[in-house]
């Protein structure tokens, strides 16, 4: 296997023949506080992530005698779509040109996206929100060339001996014209959707292959697999860490507006972020992509709580909890578990738990959730119907904190 160097984005200066940026140029604030203008010259991409969709959705109703609740295609949604021009978001893993960093022993790796111009005000919705002090979040570092005068600005970057430099290391399309580029801490690639996933999926990294064991001849040889008792003392820390984020990113003045399992990252406070460590207290859940971030009035906090309630659902009827001698549990995407909550239940958390507790797969989930008197339906109820005034028992408003004081989440 031929290896892929590293992809310097100043080497357009050297392919190009013009001065990209001095090789290691001052610091410029910008107009985000305590943040930086990054020189392409600074930035050195190791390789290609991935893309993200970004899909608004602005409207979500049955309609007609024959709506079905349990038919994928429905209820109707009007959907808008941010990719006329591409991915609108993608993702790479790069590093900082940061000597002293390195000296301490810190972590320089970044990580670096590109908003495709139908997306900018996603991108600007994520710089004001990062700039106003959103807390509980990977944290935004800076900008990539945050003016005209900048590598990215130029049309430095669509050079015939760039583009194919690029294209040839990272395996990827060239940067787009018009794309607006920040760089947030590197907080590893797992999410809480990663966990959702089946067994047998490459993403999940409570099933994956265990890495090897370093060592020589103390406690060396093949690393172990995770264990019951670990994915389930892994499971309960995010589903706290989860909510405990929210908390944060709320008392911070903002809402997120857009949860999913995919919006939950799980860092730690270990260097190798590339892997879960099955000791729960390294865990750090942030919450990441905040494109449509509001100001946190009630209304939008009741919704937020309502999204979490949905990714919560979705972790603990996963695979995660499943018993190692038993396939699969049933799917249990969010779009999946609105419509049977929303309309096959009735919002009535008894009969979701009486369905749940009819699948084997979810025997431990429900065994879990049943724990304390049933405090994990109660706080699950309690997410859920957070945007339904008819069933928050009088109270008009409801924080993520206090959500953190269930049963569920006491030892």
């Amino acid at each position: 296997m031929r290896r892929r160097a590293h992809v310097p984005l100043a080497l357009a200066a050297a392919l190009v023949g013009a001065l990209v940026a001095p090789p290691r140029p001052p610091a410029r604030r910008t107009r985000l506080r305590s943040m930086r203008e990054f020189r392409a010259a600074e930035v050195t991409l190791e390789r290609f992530i991935g893309e993200l969709g970004v899909v608004e959705v602005t409207d979500w109703e049955y309609s007609g005698e024959l709506a079905n609740p349990l038919d994928p295609a429905q209820p109707a949604r009007t959907k808008r779509d941010f990719a006329a021009d591409g991915p609108p978001v993608r993702l790479f893993l790069a590093a900082v040109d940061d000597p002293g960093a390195r000296a301490r022993g810190e972590d320089t790796r970044v990580a670096l996206r590109e908003y495709s111009g139908t997306a900018a005000a996603v991108a600007a919705r994520e710089l004001e929100t990062q700039r106003g002090g959103a807390r509980g979040v990977v944290a935004l570092r800076g900008t990539l060339d945050d003016d005209e005068r900048g590598f990215f600005g130029s049309g430095a970057a669509q050079d015939p001996a760039f583009v194919e430099a690029w294209v040839a290391n990272l395996g990827t399309e060239p940067p787009k014209v018009g794309a607006s580029w920040l760089i947030f801490d590197w907080s590893g690639t797992a999410t809480v959707a990663n966990l959702c996933g089946p067994k047998a999926a490459r993403g999940n990294p409570l099933y994956a292959p265990p890495p090897p064991r370093r060592g020589f001849g103390f406690g060396g040889g093949g690393g172990a697999a995770w264990t019951f008792r670990q994915r389930y003392a892994y499971v309960r820390a995010v589903a706290r860490g989860m909510v405990e984020a929210l908390a944060r990113l709320h008392e911070s003045g903002f809402s997120h507006r857009s949860l999913s399992a995919a919006a939950f990252a799980l860092d730690s406070k270990g260097q190798d972020k590339n892997v879960l460590p099955t000791n729960a207290p390294l865990l750090e859940v942030k919450l990441q992509f905040l494109g449509f971030s509001e100001a946190a009035t009630a209304a939008e906090i009741n919704d937020d709580l309502n999204a979490l309630g949905y990714v919560l659902l979705e972790l603990l009827l996963s695979p995660a909890l499943a018993d190692d001698d038993l396939v699969d549990p049933p799917a249990a995407d969010q779009d999946t578990l609105k419509r049977l909550w929303d309309d096959i239940f009735d919002r009535d958390i008894a009969k979701l738990r009486d369905y749940a507790d009819a699948e084997e797969g979810w025997r431990n989930a429900v065994d879990l959730l049943d724990a304390k008197d049933g405090a994990g339906w109660d706080l699950l109820a309690t997410a859920l119907n957070a945007n339904d005034a008819s069933k928050r028992s009088g109270l008009s408003f409801l924080s993520a904190r206090a959500l953190l004081d269930s049963p569920f989440f006491k030892r």
